[in-house]
C-alpha cells in the first residue's frame, strides 16, 4: 500500500508560498474553485515531485509562478507498507535539487535522475500507471466508451499495460522477419551455387602438356648488344669530332693578336684622382664662402669698428675669383684624366674576356681525335641483319608462349571448376542443413508472433480483465442508476464491442441524455481505476476526480458521494467549480492579484 501523506508546494503554477494539503487526512473531500483558480494544477505538482514529470507535458520553467519567477519548492511525505518517505524537490536558477529521506537518513543520490530511479523502485509504479491510479475525469471514459470497437480494445491494452505483449510480439516478429530475410539470403545463395554448378558441367577434364620452346636467341642478342654499343661510340666519337670542327672555328673567329698587348691599368692612381677631385671642391667651396662673407660687409667693420678700405676688399675678392677658377679648370683636368683610366679598364676587360674565352676554347678541343668523321654504315648493316633474325626468332617464340597459355588456361579452368565444385557442394550441404534449423526457429516464432499478437494472449488477458470491468462496472452503475443501466463488453477478435441496457433494452451511447451518459461514464471510470490498482499491485490512498460532479444531477450526485465514501483506503478529491456538500469536507482555491492559495 503506497500512502500520500502531505504534500507542500511554494510558487508552483498560480500558487504562492506556503500551501499544504494532507492527501490522507479524509475520505472524501470537495476541491472547490471557479476556472483557472489552479484546482488540476494540485495533481500535476504530486506527479512533478514523485517522478519529474507531468502528464500534461508542461516544461519546468513554466511550472514556477510566472509573477514570482524564483523557481519552486515541493516536498511529500509518504510511506510504502508502513516504512515512511520523505521526498524534496528545489528548483532554482534553472537547477533542480532532489532529496529523499528513508525516516531520517539520507539517501538521495549525486544526481537528480539516479535519486529519481530509487523513488520510482520503492514505489514500485512506473509514472504512465500511477498518472492514471491517481488522476482521472469523465473524458478518459467518456474517450473508452465512444471510440470505435478496435480503438477501444487498443484503449484498454495500453490502460492496462498489456502493451508489454505487444513488445514481445513485435521482438519475436522482428526476429521472425531477420530470421526469413536469412532464409532468402542462403537460399538465394543456394540457387546461385546451383545455377554456377548447372552452368560448368565439364565435357572433357583432360589435363594436356605444355610445348618446349627450343628457339635460343642469347648469344645472338649477346652479339647484337656489342655492335649497338661499337655503333654508340662511334656516334659519339663523330660527335666530338663535330664538336672539335666547331671549336676551331670559333678560335680562328678571335684575334688574339689584338688583345696581347694589353695590360691593366693602375687602379690606385684612379683612387688617388677621386680623392683630389675631393678635395678641389672643398677648396672651392670655401673661396666661395670667402667671397659671399665679403660681400656682405657694410662700411663699418663689424670687428673693430673701424671704417672698411673697398680696395682691399676688392683685391680679396679677386683673388679668391682666381683661385676658384684656376681650382675649377684642374678639377676638369683631373676628371678627364679619370676617365681615361676608365677606358683603359674598360679595354682591359675586354681583352681579358676575350683571352679567357680563347683559352677556353683551345682547351676544350681534343687533339687526339681525328678531323674526318668515323664510317658506321658497314656496322649499321649488320646490326638491322641481327635484330630482324631475333626478332623472328622471338615471333616463334611469342607464338608458343600464346599456346601455351591457351593450354594453361583450360588446365587451370579444368582444376578450379574441379575444386569450387567439390567446395560448393560441400558448402550446399551446409546451407540445407541451415535452412532445416532456420525453417524450424521461423515455426517456432510464428507461433509465439501469434501467441502475443492481439488475438493471442492479449485477447485471452482482455477476455479476463473485461469480464472483471463488466462487473465492477455494473455494481457501479446499479448504485449509480438504481439498477436501471448495465453494460456489456463483448471481445470480438481485435474489437471490443459496448452494449448499454435501459431496463433490460438496449440502446445506443449516443441515445443517452447527458446525464445518464455521465453515469455510465463515472461507473466506468472508477472501475478502470480499481481494476487498475488490482492488476498493478500498487494500491494509492488518493484519487483525484475533474469533471465528474458538475454533469451529474442531485441525485446523480448524492448516489456517487455515497458510493466513493464507501472505497476503503482510498481518499478522493472531487474538483467541481461549485458544489459542495453540506456533510463533506470542502476545500476552496481562492485566487487574489494573481496568486492562488487554500482555504
Amino acid at each position: 500500500m503506497i500512502t500520500l501523506g502531505t504534500l507542500q508546494w511554494d510558487n508552483c503554477f498560480s500558487y504562492g508560498a506556503g500551501n499544504t494539503l494532507n492527501l490522507n487526512d479524509s475520505t472524501l473531500t470537495q476541491l472547490v474553485g471557479t476556472n483557472g483558480m489552479g484546482k488540476s494544477s494540485i495533481p500535476l505538482i504530486l506527479e512533478e515531485v514523485l517522478f519529474n514529470k507531468n502528464s500534461k507535458g508542461i516544461k519546468k520553467a513554466d511550472i514556477q509562478n510566472r509573477y514570482y519567477n524564483r523557481g519552486y519548492n515541493i516536498s511529500l511525505d509518504f510511506s510504502v507498507e508502513k516504512r515512511q518517505y520523505r521526498l524534496e524537490v528545489r528548483r532554482s536558477r534553472g537547477v533542480i535539487k532532489v532529496k529523499l529521506f528513508d525516516g531520517k537518513k539520507d539517501i538521495s543520490s549525486h544526481t537528480a535522475t539516479n535519486t529519481y530511479k530509487t523513488v520510482e523502485d520503492i514505489l514500485g509504479v512506473d509514472f504512465k500507471t500511477f498518472s492514471q491510479l491517481v488522476y482521472q475525469n469523465t473524458n478518459a471514459s467518456l474517450q473508452f466508451l465512444t471510440a470505435t470497437d478496435a480503438n477501444r480494445k487498443k484503449f484498454l491494452i495500453e490502460l492496462f499495460s498489456l502493451d508489454e505483449y505487444l513488445s514481445y510480439h513485435e521482438i519475436f516478429k522482428s526476429g521472425a522477419k531477420k530470421l526469413n530475410a536469412e532464409f532468402m539470403k542462403i537460399n538465394a545463395k543456394t540457387e546461385s551455387i546451383q545455377n554456377w554448378l548447372d552452368n560448368n558441367v565439364l565435357d572433357d577434364t583432360t589435363i594436356l602438356p605444355m610445348k618446349n620452346v627450343s628457339i635460343e636467341t642469347s648469344d645472338d642478342e649477346k652479339v647484337l648488344r656489342q655492335l649497338l654499343i661499337d655503333f654508340e661510340n662511334k656516334n659519339l666519337t663523330n660527335k666530338k669530332i663535330n664538336e672539335n670542327r666547331l671549336k676551331k672555328d670559333l678560335l680562328k673567329q678571335i684575334k688574339i693578336s689584338e688583345f696581347t698587348g694589353i695590360t691593366k691599368p693602375d687602379i690606385m692612381k684612379w683612387d688617388d684622382l677621386d680623392r683630389k677631385i675631393g678635395e678641389y671642391d672643398v677648396q672651392i667651396r670655401q673661396e666661395s664662402n670667402l667671397i659671399d662673407s665679403i660681400s656682405g660687409i657694410g662700411a663699418i667693420c663689424p670687428t673693430c669698428s673701424q671704417e672698411i678700405n673697398y680696395s682691399y676688399i676688392e683685391e680679396l675678392v679677386q683673388g679668391a675669383d682666381k683661385n676658384i677658377r684656376k681650382l675649377t679648370l684642374t678639377r676638369e683636368n683631373t676628371k678627364d684624366d679619370i676617365a681615361q683610366i676608365r677606358m683603359a679598364v674598360e679595354s682591359y676587360e675586354k681583352a681579358n674576356a676575350k683571352r679567357e674565352e680563347w683559352g677556353s676554347l683551345k682547351r676544350s678541343i681534343e687533339d687526339d681525335l681525328p678531323e674526318e668523321l668515323i664510317d658506321s654504315i658497314e656496322l649499321q648493316g649488320r646490326i638491322e641483319v641481327l635484330e630482324d633474325k631475333i626478332t623472328d626468332a622471338k615471333s616463334q617464340i611469342q607464338e608458343i608462349i600464346r599456346e601455351n597459355e591457351k593450354i594453361a588456361t583450360k588446365n587451370t579452368r579444368i582444376q578450379v571448376i574441379q575444386e569450387q565444385t567439390k567446395g560448393f557442394e560441400t558448402e550446399l550441404e551446409g546451407y540445407a542443413e541451415k535452412l532445416s534449423k532456420i525453417s524450424a526457429e521461423l515455426s517456432n516464432l510464428e507461433i509465439l508472433k501469434r501467441a502475443f499478437s492481439t488475438s493471442g494472449l492479449i485477447a485471452y488477458k482482455i477476455e479476463n480483465l473485461v469480464k472483471d470491468l463488466e462487473d465492477m462496472t455494473n455494481d457501479y452503475l446499479a448504485e449509480l442508476s438504481d439498477g436501471r443501466f448495465s453494460i456489456n463488453f463483448v471481445v470480438n477478435n481485435d474489437k471490443l464491442n459496448v452494449e448499454i441496457t435501459d431496463n433490460g433494452k438496449t440502446v445506443a451511447i449516443t441515445a443517452l441524455s447527458s446525464g445518464e451518459l455521465t453515469r455510465v461514464n463515472t461507473a466506468t471510470l472508477i472501475a478502470i481505476r480499481k481494476l487498475m490498482s488490482s492488476i498493478s499491485k500498487s494500491r494509492i490512498n488518493v484519487l483525484f476526480l475533474d469533471e465528474v460532479i458538475n454533469v451529474l444531477d442531485e441525485a446523480g450526485r448524492e448516489k456517487l458521494v455515497e458510493l466513493l465514501l464507501g472505497e476503503e483506503n482510498l481518499n478522493t478529491y472531487v474538483v467541481s467549480h461549485g458544489w459542495t456538500h453540506p456533510l463533506l469536507e470542502k476545500i476552496e482555491v481562492i485566487k487574489e492579484n494573481n496568486i492562488s492559495r487554500l482555504e
